[in-house]
């Protein structure tokens, strides 16, 4: 018996008219064949093809991945920059507010300070002494304002200009103080003129006792004036003692700094009281003819140490108008 032979397909290829005609016998399993053989080779070309832009796609990705964590790196740098700016801002504008507090501040004190010197800075000194009270303020002319732009040129930072501020504030304060402390002392001493009158009818010395004729020792100074003039206190102390004596006439003590004593004499009346303190320019009393008296005068004298001194020598002190 004999086997069935494969069927064959003819393929007829024509050219053109004028050309010969070509015929091609393929076997039924070739058609079949050659066009999986294709598909296979297609589908592994794309297969290939997916491969290579799959791992190009993972390239891609990595590097992107990479650029973006620099970024965000980079951008956590200088959000962190700006953080630190703006905290820096914040400090310097701190300091400035501050500074310009300290600088108000400083001028307040300069310029009670200033006043201070100007109301007290002539006269004050005790006698004998030829001490001068002046002061040269840090900050007039202007100079306040020229503070910042000193920082710049001097390469000073506004904590160093800080610290120059407090310096200067703390040395006019010590200034401040001891001119305040110069100025107490000096309120004890008796240079305020006791009466409104500066009219003396009797000096500090030996004279001619108006009652007996004889020479005799004055230890004061008699001012004459109006009966119920005021009569201030010389000076800043505590009265030690009032009364009324046959010769004094109503009286008053009062007792000032380095072992001074003030007296106040033939008064028509008393109105200071024991243990009072009282200031410089305080009236204390009104002017009489109390006790031994020729009339209404006030006989004032200072104690030094318990000797009579001249009270010209302190009274000369103060600036008259």
């Amino acid at each position: 018996m004999k086997r069935a032979r494969n069927p064959k397909w003819s393929f007829v290829v024509m050219r053109g008219a004028d050309k010969t005609v070509k015929q091609f016998h393929v076997s039924k399993r070739s058609v079949v064949v050659i066009p999986t053989v294709a598909v296979l080779a297609v589908s592994g070309w794309i297969a290939s093809l997916q491969m290579q832009a799959t791992d190009e796609i993972d390239g891609l990705e990595e590097q992107l991945s990479n650029q973006t964590a620099q970024f965000t790196q980079t951008v956590s740098g200088k959000d962190e920059a700006i953080v630190s700016l703006q905290q820096e801002l914040l400090q310097l504008s701190r300091q400035a507010q501050e500074m310009k507090q300290k600088l108000i501040e400083l001028q307040e004190l300069e310029n009670k300070l200033k006043q201070f010197i100007e109301k007290y800075g002539s006269g004050i000194a005790p006698p004998g002494s030829e001490t001068r009270t002046s002061y040269s303020s840090p900050l007039m002319g202007g100079n306040a304002r020229q503070l910042a732009s000193l920082a710049q040129y001097t390469g000073l930072d506004l904590q160093a200009l800080s610290g120059m501020v407090d310096a200067m504030e703390i040395s006019m304060e010590q200034t401040l103080r001891h001119a305040q402390a110069r100025r107490e002392t000096v309120d004890g001493y008796p240079s305020g003129w006791p009466t409104r009158s500066r009219q003396l009818t009797s000096g500090f010395g030996y004279r001619k006792d108006p009652f007996s004729g004889k020479t005799a020792f004055h230890a004061g100074i008699d001012i004459t004036g109006k009966l119920g003039d005021p009569v201030f206190s010389a000076a800043e102390g505590t009265v030690t003692e009032t009364g009324i004596d046959g010769v004094f006439g109503k009286y008053i003590v009062i007792e000032h700094l380095g072992g001074l004593k003030t007296t106040y004499m033939h008064l028509k009346q008393i109105e200071a009281k024991e243990g009072d303190l009282v200031v410089r320019g305080e009236k204390i009393g009104l002017l009489g003819s109390s006790g031994r008296s020729t009339g209404p005068h006030l006989h004032f004298q200072i104690l030094q140490q318990s000797e009579p001194v001249n009270p010209l020598k302190y009274l000369a002190l103060v600036k008259e108008n």
